[in-house]
């Protein structure tokens, strides 16, 4: 039997499904299926097999991933021939999507877009359900990182679209569709907070409350019962309402009442910020004690980074803030609410570290305990001290990484981990090889431990940044051990960040660009999340964007590294903000890292004689240094950017 092109419709919400004119379900390969998607979702709907080899069997070597292409779209041709139509279009080196030979539900969301926000809701509601791809299993690193992007994209247009139909609604008029909207949306994502209190706002005034009511209860079941938190209030508030108003109703008034939509504007609140600062208390003969308690606490602090209510503090200013004569100013200085305080005590036999979380406000202290640093509780430590902030300071909380159990199966890896952290406080060679070699030994303990998966791709990436020769070997093994990490941890944010970092340095912009936003999702607070998402921005020819990451990274790590203002330094520059960029630079702790930055940014400036005595130190420490090798390495998408650095640098006097 031959179809007609438009017979056929590939329906992607819930269950991923090829249907008919009818209704019916066609048969077809899933992963040719999956394969349509990706391509309509991406830059380009034709894709090279390796690329779609890799997204759709990213864990795999590559040629096993292509062997197992090879077979699927085999199938898909066959199955193709027996419907008389080409969905996929097949070629010797590349794959790409057939648009005109059928149609997907996909194109309703940029449809929608064009309408009025209560007309796209009412279209939004023929998708049926809104989660999409509920149901299809995503085996590729890459793949898993698509559809969480993509999960993500939808969500925010169906929340962004219900809540302009919601601000458009006038007084008196029909909600059925904004009530069906909100609650479609929150079956689709019932661990979403902001979308939980939209319906709980969207069935405010309603009469029949009875559903609202289970909806609410199963869902503080769902997402707190087994957590030592409670909810966050204004979450409960739109709850008590519900149902204070529902017991309020006379039940002979509940029949006759008319529908209301109630708004009620969120408070304007910003989350309070958090410090966990390391103990200083030990003299130099402690000092292994020192940086491993010290690295755990940092541990902790990037895993409370996933947090939505409470910003951490980032642990390179928690550091300084621990060293500085006059902690209470520093504290005021940055608006921090609570503090972890520490202490290390040796009994002669064991380190113990003493820990008061303390309310800034008041001195009031919260709890106070005392762990054993010994290598086999450190993972017990660093979730009990997780658990414990938690419990006492976070309104709610989602799964992650500091509540794995990976963190106890072996507490040598973890304790080799703290080691291997504690090595890349120096970023020379030597160090760097040390903290590979110490993530190894972690992961001989613990193949699957994400983090020392995570660990060992950066010391990859930083080994290529150092040695400055171009080794492109080193950045695919910084890929292919971030892929491990996103493998093993999906929902630990290191493996996303080192994965976005390599493929930055390939030169690969979209992809680490993708994945800082995954990173970001998982950790909104980890500022050196941010901060090299900022850094892939800034290459990726975004420096408005890049400005803006880099400056939030600061505010979460006032007291900040100096990569930070360096990328600030070149945001700016490629902005045209020289002053600006050299304001940053001078604000390094070591600003001869950036001299040749600063003596373009000068340059540009019309500061002749300050660019030329930068170009002197540079040209003392690289004697070779030639502009267009330089250019040649970093990788810039536009050729604009590469021009105006270009012209800097000759200003300034390079060759």
């Amino acid at each position: 039997m031959q179809w007609g092109c438009m017979d056929f419709r590939l329906l992607t919400f819930g269950d991923l499904r090829l249907v008919d004119g009818k209704g019916s379900i066609v048969p077809f390969p899933e992963k040719g299926l999956l394969s349509i998607c990706f391509l309509l979702t991406s830059s380009s709907t034709q894709k090279a097999r390796a690329e779609l080899a890799e997204f759709l069997w990213g864990d795999i070597p590559l040629d096993k991933a292509l062997a197992n292409l090879r077979q699927t779209l085999s199938r898909v041709k066959n199955r193709q021939d027996e419907l008389g139509i080409e969905l996929l279009l097949i070629d010797q080196a590349t794959v790409s999507v057939n648009v005109r030979a059928f149609t997907n539900d996909l194109a309703l969301l940029t449809a929608v877009s064009q309408t009025n926000p209560h007309t796209a809701l009412e279209e939004l509601l023929q998708l049926g359900r809104w989660d999409f791809l509920a149901r299809t299993e995503v085996i590729g690193g890459s793949g898993r990182m698509w559809l969480r992007t993509q999960r993500d994209r939808i969500k925010t247009q169906m929340l962004t679209t219900l809540r302009d139909a919601i601000s458009a609604m006038s007084e008196g008029a029909d909600a059925t569709v904004i009530k069906e909207a909100a609650l479609r949306l929150f079956e689709a994502h019932p661990e979403d907070e902001t979308v939980y209190q939209i319906l709980g706002e969207t069935y405010a005034g309603e009469p029949q409350l009875e559903s609202a009511r289970h909806i609410f209860e199963s869902r503080r079941k769902y997402r707190w019962g087994e957590l030592p938190v409670d909810p966050d209030p204004q979450t409960l508030s739109v709850a008590r309402r519900l149902f204070e108003r529902q017991r309020s109703v006379a039940p002979q008034l509940r029949e006759q009442a008319t529908p209301q939509l109630e708004i009620v504007p969120p408070v304007p609140r910003g989350p309070p910020k958090l410090v966990l600062l390391p103990p200083v208390n030990l003299a130099s003969s402690h000092q292994t004690a020192v940086f491993l308690s010290s690295a755990l606490l940092e541990d902790i602090t990037v895993g409370l980074c996933v947090l939505k209510t409470v910003t951490m503090v980032a642990h390179y200013t928690a550091e300084k803030i621990a060293l500085h004569l006059d902690r209470d100013a520093m504290l005021e200085r940055y608006a921090i609410n609570y503090v972890l305080d520490t202490r290390l005590n040796f009994d002669g036999s064991i380190y113990w570290l003493f820990a008061q979380l303390i309310y800034a406000g008041n001195d009031e202290v919260i709890w106070a305990e005392r762990f054993s640093m010994e290598a086999q509780n450190l993972p017990r430590q660093h979730r009990e001290i997780a658990q414990r902030i938690v419990a006492s300071v976070a309104s709610y909380i989602e799964r992650n990484e500091f509540s794995r159990d990976y963190f106890e199966r072996n507490p040598e890896a973890y304790r080799q981990y703290l080691l291997g952290q504690r090595h890349l406080k120096r970023l020379d060679l030597p160090d760097i090889r040390r903290a590979r070699k110490a993530f190894q030994t972690a992961l001989k303990e613990n193949p699957y431990f994400s983090p020392a998966l995570s660990g060992v791709a950066r010391t990859y990436h930083l080994e290529w940044l150092v040695t400055a020769q171009g080794d492109a070997r080193l950045l695919k093994l910084a890929e292919e051990e971030a892929g491990k990490a996103i493998a093993t941890g999906q929902d630990i944010v290191g493996g996303y960040h080192q994965f976005g970092v390599a493929k930055l340095y390939q030169g690969a912009f979209d992809e680490s660009i993708e994945a800082f936003e995954l990173a970001e999702t998982i950790s909104p607070h980890y500022a050196d999340v941010i901060a090299d998402y900022a850094d892939t921005l800034m290459h990726a020819s975004k420096p408005g964007e890049a400005l803006e990451k880099v400056e939030r990274a600061i505010k979460l790590n006032p007291l900040s590294p100096d990569l930070y203002f360096w990328t600030a330094a070149s945001a700016n520059y490629s902005l045209q903000r020289y002053e600006d960029a050299s304001a940053y630079i001078e604000r390094m702790a070591d600003p001869s890292q950036a001299a040749r930055l600063a003596a373009a940014s000068a340059a540009m400036a019309g500061d002749t004689r300050k660019a030329k005595a930068l170009v002197r130190k540079v040209k003392e420490t690289y004697p070779d240094f030639k502009i267009d090798t330089w250019l040649s390495i970093v990788p810039l998408r536009e050729q604009w950017q590469k021009d105006q650095y270009r012209e800097g640098l000759r200003r300034a006097g390079f060759d």
